[in-house]
């Protein structure tokens, strides 16, 4: 996956849990993820606990939760990569022949099947949470957030694997 796909990914998966846990900050949301993966230090320098509402006014509020969400994104992102690497890996013999014995009209399936990733196992959704949580608690942020943060990341990758 090239660095452009995988930041749209990320981007489009940190969207959609902004739009459930904060959808205030979407409007802002372009231009912090753009700026997140320009540099993602920066949004972070000088930051002590993410979930603090630092200022008086909506603006100082509204920044808040889009930066910490795309750094976890990213983290599960590079996480279920190298998931799939080692289950392709696993898997790699056996996929080439199905693929190979495929090509042969006699061996097609009638219908065809949408290709879509094996579910995550329990143990993978269950590291996915852990992840995610080990990745908001650094980022310093509520245990309320880091658990719905790391919650509504599990059930997205629950309900797409269902």
């Amino acid at each position: 996956m090239t660095d452009k796909t995988e930041n749209q990914l990320i981007a489009e998966l940190a969207r959609d849990l902004i739009s459930q846990t904060a959808p205030q900050e979407l409007p802002l949301f372009r231009a912090n993820s753009e700026a997140f993966f320009t540099n993602p230090e920066k949004l972070f320098a000088g930051q002590k606990g993410r979930d603090e509402v630092l200022g008086f006014g909506v603006g100082d509020a509204v920044v808040m939760l889009t930066p910490a969400v795309l750094a976890i994104t990213s983290e599960i992102v590079k996480f279920l990569n190298e998931e799939f690497k080692k289950s392709a890996k696993e898997e790699g013999t056996v996929l080439v022949g199905e693929t190979v014995k495929k090509m042969f009209k006699k061996f097609r399936p009638e219908e065809k099947k949408e290709n879509s990733p094996a579910p995550l196992t329990p143990e993978q959704l269950n590291q996915v949470r852990e992840l995610a949580l080990k990745k908001a608690r650094h980022l310093k942020l509520s245990d309320a957030r880091c658990k719905l943060l790391a919650d509504a990341l599990v059930g997205s990758l629950a309900v797409a694997a269902a």
